[in-house]
This record gives structure tokens, sequence and C-alpha cells, in this order.
């Protein structure tokens, strides 16, 4: 897979929802608030499924019911269209759940 140039980058987060550039990981970002603990789960879970089809894992960190997504291709060294993409079904997803940013 091909690294994205900082500007491919630029206009991708422009059709994301809430996701950020985050340089020192190489990669983007994205916090989202649940109602409560359970529904984060079950927020991660569907991400999970959907990270399995897509063969693209993000990095996920759980507090309470702030979950935190972040995407980079480990094997490619940064941020490439399988990230962006990943990003846009982790919105729909997390739209669907009732998340907040």
């Amino acid at each position: 897979m091909d690294l994205l140039t900082e500007d491919q980058i630029a206009d991708g987060l422009q059709r994301l929802d809430g996701w950020e550039r985050e340089s020192k990981s190489n990669a983007i970002r994205r916090t989202v608030r649940m109602p409560d603990f359970l529904s984060g789960i079950r927020l991660v879970t569907s991400v999970a499924h959907a990270a399995e089809e897509a063969g693209h894992h993000p990095d996920i960190d759980i507090r309470y019911n702030r979950i935190t997504f972040h995407q980079t291709t480990h094997a490619a060294g940064g941020v490439t269209e399988a990230d962006l993409a990943l990003a846009a079904r982790i919105d729909d997803l997390a739209g669907d759940a009732g998340a907040r940013q």
C-alpha cells in the first residue's frame, strides 16, 4: 500500500467526522463519547467486526465511555487509503451507536 501525502491526508480528513492528524505516530485519530461503558464496548465490537471484514485494524483505547481510534498502516509506516476507508466506516458505526464528539 502506498503512503498518502500530507495533502491527501488533509483532503481525506475533511471527508471524515472528527478525525485529526496525529503526526507523532504518523496516524489519524478520533475520540468519541458514548452514553455509558457498555455502549462503548458494543461500538468497539462493531468496529472489530468491520475491521476483520476489511483486513485492516485500528488501535483502540477505551477509557470508560470515551473510545479513541487510531488508524495507521503499520506495514507501510503511515496513513494509506485503507486507513481513510476504515475511518469512514468507524464514523458510520459511531453515528449509528449514538456517539458524541
